[in-house]
């Protein structure tokens, strides 16, 4: 009699699970290219690359799989990941530049000062420059003065001094030259300061 209890028990047992299994199993639904709905009770091969609502038996609905991204979404989230890394980047040398500037800087003095040693030098080069070109071209004229009396002169002295004008003509071309590149500089670097003192204000209004 207790075996038949034990065997009724486990029958039931067994019948329940089952049951239990059945009532919560899971069906796939979608639509297929040409817009026919397939449903399974498994994954459906034909809708790999489409949504599928998972339902339980009973049609209940319980989730959705979202179709996979098309090469298109592909590129525009890997653009957005791109752009979303660049912001980081620049927001982590913006925190490293504002470091620096704290470090280095305790007032705007500070700034100006180290303005001030940085072009100290372009502008004694400049300022050089200019007093050769100067002298370059008085010489210059010196020798085109000559030049224009080439009757007292050989032939080979007036070659000489056309190759010496030419000289000085082309080291007055060279010096402006790198005088220019100078005054670039100088503009550049008077540019940056501006652009450090700027940002150096922000901090400091930002901590007040």
């Amino acid at each position: 009699m207790k075996l038949k209890v034990a065997s009724v028990a486990s029958v039931f047992g067994t019948f329940f699970a089952l049951s239990s299994s059945f009532a919560y199993a899971e069906l796939y639904s979608c639509k297929d290219a040409s817009g026919r709905i397939i449903t399974s009770d498994r994954p459906i091969p034909e809708c790999a690359e489409r949504a599928v609502k998972v339902l339980r038996n009973n049609g209940q609905f319980q989730r959705e799989i979202p179709a996979p991204p098309t090469e298109e979404e592909k590129r525009k989230a890997q653009i957005e990941q791109e752009k979303q890394k660049n912001e980081a980047r620049l927001e982590d040398l913006k925190q490293k530049e504002e470091r620096y500037l704290q470090a280095h800087y305790s007032s705007e003095k500070d700034i100006e000062l180290m303005r001030s040693r940085s072009l100290e030098e372009l502008r004694e080069r400049i300022r050089l420059g200019k007093e050769q070109m100067t002298m370059v071209t008085q010489i210059l004229a010196q020798l085109q003065a000559e030049q224009q009396n080439n009757a007292k002169r050989s032939a080979t002295e007036v070659s000489a001094l056309q190759h010496r004008a030419s000289e000085m003509e082309r080291s007055i071309k060279k010096t402006k030259s790198i005088n220019d590149a100078y005054e670039a500089e100088l503009v550049r670097i008077n540019a940056q300061y501006d652009e450090t003192l700027k940002r150096y204000r922000e901090i400091m209004n930002k901590k007040r």
